[in-house]
């Protein structure tokens, strides 16, 4: 299999469906540096990019020799992906973990409801949980397939699943908590 062909296998993928990837067939498409047989970061990098090229997110599993490339929805593709990257920071046990996440959350819902409306005359509440719905099965093939940040795949979907405890709107910080 070449890149174009995965290319072709990527953009023929239904939102919200995947399709994973053995490290040997991940280490043909995008060598590696020095270190044959070895994904490496910058492997991880250029696989993240062609993903984000096809409209998909890549989900490296430093565990197990499975990767995934998994197909965001069109309309909140870049919305989910930024929201990924910057819960993806997270890290767990700390203070503010639960914090952070939610208010990450909360401010891409505020983006999306507060995106043009398709089709004409659907309101802000519709469109934030359309994207609520497309954030949860995302977050759920992460929580399954990338073991690095399970743990705030978790928690994002716990708060999504859990509105009571979640910050309410009033009580949230202004600025971001600090990381």
């Amino acid at each position: 299999m070449d890149r174009e062909m995965m290319g072709q296998v990527l953009d023929d993928l239904i939102p919200g469906d995947s399709t994973e990837i053995d490290e040997a067939t991940l280490g043909m498409l995008f060598p590696p540096g020095e270190a044959a047989g070895v994904i490496d970061e910058r492997t991880r990098t250029v696989a993240t990019r062609f993903a984000r090229d096809h409209d998909c997110q890549f989900l490296f599993d430093g565990q197990s020799s499975k990767s995934t490339f998994l197909k965001l929805p069109g309309r909140w593709h870049e919305l989910i992906d930024n929201l990924c990257t910057i819960l993806g920071r997270e890290t767990p046990g700390t203070e503010g973990f639960r914090i952070n996440i939610d208010h990450a959350i909360s401010e891409a819902e505020a983006r999306a409801s507060q995106s043009e409306a398709i089709p004409v005359g659907e309101t802000p509440e519709q469109r934030k949980q359309e994207f609520q719905e497309a954030l949860r099965k995302i977050l759920r093939v992460a929580q399954d397939r990338d073991s690095s940040a399970k743990d705030v795949w978790t928690e994002a979907l716990y708060l999504l699943d859990n509105p009571r405890v979640r910050v309410p709107n009033h009580k949230r910080p202004k600025d971001p908590p600090k990381r």
